[in-house]
């Protein structure tokens, strides 16, 4: 099943990049996240915070961990090069605009949420 996601994003405040959308809110911040269609999901993935910016942060993954206890639709992980890194999907059968923007615009604002929490900035 393919379809076309950016047809989900029209008129979202949600500026189309190649394959990734930058997701503005209201409070001037906004976050980067890319989109991969497979054959039966739509993921979303956002770099939270690069590996320089967290790197000091004791116990981070313990504090991943705990943050991934109370988060639905996105989870959090440090990948290989020690950035932390959001991830999300949703299923492509029968999946709507509104679908499709729930998800995108809840991994936007947890990714952008937990970086304002480890580092204070605005950089992804």
């Amino acid at each position: 099943m393919s379809s076309d996601w950016r047809v989900f994003c029209r008129g979202a405040r949600v500026a189309i990049d190649g394959d990734e959308l930058i997701v503005d809110f209201e409070n001037q911040r906004s976050h980067r996240v890319r989109v991969r269609e497979t054959d039966e999901v739509i993921e979303f993935h956002a770099v939270v915070a690069r590996a320089a910016a967290v790197r000091d942060i004791p116990d981070l993954p313990l504090r991943l961990w705990r943050y991934n206890r109370a988060s639905q639709l996105v989870s959090f992980r440090l990948d290989t090069r020690g950035r932390v890194y959001a991830e999300g999907w949703v299923p492509k059968a029968g999946l709507t605009a509104e679908e499709f923007q729930l998800t995108l615009r809840h991994v936007a604002a947890e990714s952008d949420r937990l970086e304002y929490l480890l580092t204070g900035r605005d950089a992804e």
